[in-house]
């Protein structure tokens, strides 16, 4: 006994002191702390090291009542807030417990520096393996404002892997530190009851005609309600699901963070009775500008402010779907998605507060709602102006256009994307970056790459999508300038474009049979995508990638602990675009009945 004593003994006394280690690193030596998203981080004359620890599994979850498998981050839909301060350096270890492997991408952070962890697997970095630990690291010297993560590996943000990251301003340069009392984060989602696995296997076939899965719901901060009697397939267990709640205090005015992590969805944002004011888009601050609603496509990003002056009672909170950009294939989708904004003194009883937009009565034949429409296009380009103004990027020295298409492959009768008649097929274990630093190498027509080699080169790019219906288009590692946005054709010198201190953002949708013209200056090494942020049409090659400055690219290197991810290999069996496909739930086994006891044994009777 004493031994075990002493062994035991000894083992707690060497977890403690590894534990003491670990955080007397991360606490002390300048200046570093760990952090959840339980609250924001006060504001330091020193920037300090951010650490979160992630683990990302497989489970269960009703977000609307109906229960589905999904892959969550710690947990949580949505996942984990990063809310840091400029200046901070981000420290992220990511623990994939799942049975496949996962990456994640930090959507609108230019990773200035840090090329490697910019998250896509065939570009900038190979998948973490499954079992595997893996860390990334960044710093947010030159970004602000409202941003998310996701992961960018077989669809798994569809699934659930998504999360907000909220990098504030330091207070002598935030020009709207007292235009607000307080802020909310504003996530909203579609949401599908079946695993994208399922979705999958009918999209990525000839009878799907190329028409991407459409959401059974609509999710505010991962919540809302479904109607169970309308759930497919009708085994699918559901309850009552929940609204979304956001407190008012009477008299204040409240900065929402408002973040589209759709997989495809447009929404049309608003609150009954109340406008907003818009100051940021994509992580740009903006000249203030007054709405009614607002249309937030997928990957996009906003700051509004809402002053709660309105009369004490409960009011809608509206995001009603962009039902004119989604395929005409649904049947059991409510078109608007509601939470609630709960003014302290109102008690809890459910708003009767009316739209913009108002339904038909009872008995009355459905019309069409504005705001399905609306949806689909971005705010108007020329009221939108930075704050900080910053004149049109010029002279043009490396002009492209990309022309979006889809068509039907020959050999598989699959609906596939292209842009420039070029589908885009990704080696996941063999990235760009690391065949840069073979300075001869040739890239395959499918990994579709475009190089700019100077620095400083003003880049344009023309989305051209005069043959088809919107597309979200973000590009990774910059905030570009929207120079020109509309339907028809663009015409280099006769299309009017906005010349004077236009808009900056990351994301920016490319009309139904329109064009999208967009500028940024070449002054980031890496590897950098630019896709549809429509989920499903990433996977069906509506993307591309520009090597920015190979030469200096190569001259970085690439981190060991990166470079090693690409030793493993694709797991054994692995087969790409399958999407999530759940581990089928084994029963638990019926406890054993306990034994009842065996009566005891009456003792002999005494003779008489």
């Amino acid at each position: 006994m004493k031994g075990i004593l002493s062994s035991w003994y000894c083992r707690s006394i060497a977890t403690v002191l590894l534990w003491f280690c670990l955080y007397s690193t991360l606490y002390s030596s300048n200046p570093s702390s760990v952090f959840t998203d339980a609250a924001p981080p006060e504001f330091t004359s020193t920037p300090r090291n951010r650490i979160f620890f992630w683990k990302v599994t497989s489970t269960t979850i009703a977000p609307d009542g109906v229960t589905r498998s999904a892959i969550l981050v710690n947990e949580k839909y949505p996942g984990p807030k990063i809310e840091v301060n400029r200046g901070d350096y981000i420290t992220v270890v990511v623990e994939n417990a799942l049975d496949v492997p996962t990456a994640i991408h930090w959507h609108g952070l230019t990773m200035k520096g840090d090329p490697w962890y910019d998250g896509v697997p065939g570009m900038n970095q190979c998948p973490i393996p499954p079992g595997a630990n893996f860390t990334y690291a960044f710093g947010t010297d030159d970004i602000v404002g409202t941003h998310w993560w996701h992961a960018h590996f077989e669809n798994q943000y569809i699934d659930g892997v998504v999360g907000a990251i909220i990098i504030r301003d330091r207070p002598e340069t935030d020009p709207f530190l007292h235009a607000y009392d307080e802020e909310r984060t504003v996530i909203l989602s579609d949401w599908y009851h079946q695993p994208t696995g399922t979705q999958l296997a009918h999209y990525l076939s000839p009878e799907s005609r190329g028409m991407e899965p459409v959401p059974n719901n609509g999710l505010i901060n991962g919540k809302h309600t479904f109607n169970c009697s309308n759930v497919q397939p009708t085994d699918l267990p559901c309850v009552e699901g929940e609204r979304a709640v956001i407190h008012f205090v009477p008299n204040r005015r409240y900065r929402l963070r408002i973040i589209n992590a759709s997989a495809a969805a447009a929404f049309l944002f608003s609150i009954d009775n109340h406008l907003l004011e818009v100051i940021e888009a994509d992580g740009t601050d903006l000249n203030p500008i007054m709405v009614e609603s607002l249309p937030i496509n997928a990957g996009q990003r906003y700051s509004v402010i809402v002053t709660s002056n309105q009369e004490v009672q409960n009011y809608w909170m509206r995001a009603e779907f962009g039902m004119a950009c989604l395929p005409n294939t649904t049947t059991n989708l409510d078109p608007i998605v509601l939470g609630e904004i709960r003014y302290q003194g109102a008690g809890k009883a459910a708003p009767t507060s009316v739209g913009r937009f108002v339904p038909p009565k009872d008995g009355e034949p459905p019309r069409d709602n504005p705001a399905f429409v609306e949806a689909c296009k971005d705010l108007d380009l020329f009221s939108l102006h930075p704050l900080k103004p910053q004149p049109i990027l010029e002279p043009l020295t490396n002009p492209f256009l990309v022309r979006i298409s889809f068509k039907t492959d020959k050999t598989d009768q699959i609906m596939r994307g292209y842009l420039n008649d070029i589908t885009y097929s990704a080696d996941a274990w063999n990235p760009t970056i690391v065949q840069n630093l073979n300075s001869s190498v040739v890239y395959g027509v499918n990994q579709h790459v475009l190089k700019i080699q100077k620095r400083d080169a003003i880049v344009q790019i023309i989305l051209d999508n005069s043959r088809g219906g919107e597309h979200p288009f973000h590009l990774h590692g910059h905030t570009f300038q929207v120079i020109a946005q509309g339907e028809g054709v663009y015409e280099e010198g006769k299309t009017p474009i906005n010349t004077i201190n236009p808009l900056r953002r990351d994301t920016a949708t490319v009309p139904r049979n329109g064009f999208t013209v967009i500028r940024f200056k070449a002054d980031n090494p890496g590897v950098w995508a630019l896709h549809c942020h429509i989920e499903w049409h990433v996977t069906t090659g509506l993307v591309m990638q520009f090597i920015e400055l190979p030469d200096e690219l190569r001259a970085m290197g690439i981190p060991k602990h990166v470079g090693n991810l690409c030793e493993t290999g694709p797991p054994v069996g692995f087969k790409e675009h399958t999407g999530f496909v759940p581990k089928a739930l084994t029963p638990p086994t019926p406890p054993t009945p306990p034994t009842p006891p065996t009566p005891p044994t009456p003792p002999p009777k005494k003779g008489h």
